[in-house]
């Protein structure tokens, strides 16, 4: 496959603005749920999609099939690839980055979506529950981050857009590993925002309330669960994973190109409570 020529690097400030289509996006947990539907909403707006995944891109071709047809529509130009990445290893994400870079010749935004959830009472968890929302979701945020950095910086237009959750804004019992890893995502966001705005990378990130996918059914089959949830998110219902979609699309285009450390909540007003 043709690598895709990429913009000089010592490209004009004003040019960030015309950028849209041809750019390349990195999604991780792209398999299912969220980070499909951010993957292929990306595609259909244009970009050409790296989707990234622990599971073996060999178990979800029609999620690849599905992206594909969305960027044929959105004229990207470039069929999505696939590529299998384990964000608690560094050196896992680093030759993910590698591999994005020689498959597609650089990288314009990331999205990091690849995460696990673990419920109990705080004074049940194992040490096991509550490290492992930390390491996939907090640090493997941080280490995919970290590992896009050099790619970015040569970008006209680099954005990171992170996956955090309304759990990490307002104090939801029985989840403390997630809750606490979605808050350190929502202050990393805003910390790298700082950092390095410098170097021309917005930061932000998107906090969806309960989405329907997978990771979750065990506790929507909990009529109790659901219903007492529901009344939490003052419109009433849950985000579909298209929605979660749009917010992300939204900060990775120029219409956010003065918008950085921001975390936009997709939760039907929960945290206005």
């Amino acid at each position: 496959m043709p690598v895709l020529q990429r913009p000089a690097r010592g490209r004009a400030r004003d040019d960030r603005d015309r950028v849209s289509t041809g750019r390349i996006a990195l999604v991780t947990g792209a398999a299912q749920g969220i980070g499909a539907a951010i993957a292929e909403r990306l595609a259909a707006a244009g970009m050409t999609v790296a989707m990234a995944d622990l599971a073996d891109p060999a178990a979800w071709t029609t999620t690849r099939d599905q992206v594909a047809a969305a960027g044929e529509s959105g004229k990207s130009g470039t069929a999505p690839s696939t590529h299998r990445v384990d964000v608690r290893s560094a050196e896992s994400c680093r030759a993910l980055v590698r591999e994005v870079e020689a498959r597609h010749g650089g990288l314009d935004v990331l999205v990091n979506n690849a995460g696990v959830n673990g419920r109990g009472p705080a004074e049940e968890l194992s040490e096991q529950d509550w490290n492992d929302p930390l390491e996939v979701n907090l640090s493997g945020t941080f280490r995919m981050c970290q590992a896009a950095y050099p790619l970015l910086t040569a970008s006209p237009a680099p954005c990171i857009v992170n996956l955090t959750s309304t759990a990490g804004q307002v104090a939801v019992p029985g989840c403390a590993g997630y809750a606490v890893s979605k808050a350190g995502i929502l202050h990393l966001t805003r910390v790298l925002a700082l950092e390095w705005a410098a170097k021309g990378i917005r930061v932000n990130a998107v906090g969806p309330t309960i989405v329907p996918t997978a990771m979750n059914a065990e506790v929507r089959a909990d009529a109790e669960y659901l219903t007492d949830k529901l009344a939490s998110i003052p419109l009433g219902r849950m985000v579909e994973p298209g929605e979660v979609a749009d917010g992300v699309a939204f900060l990775a285009s120029p219409a956010a190109k003065m918008v950085t450390g921001h975390t936009l909540f997709v939760d039907g007003g929960v945290v206005l409570g």
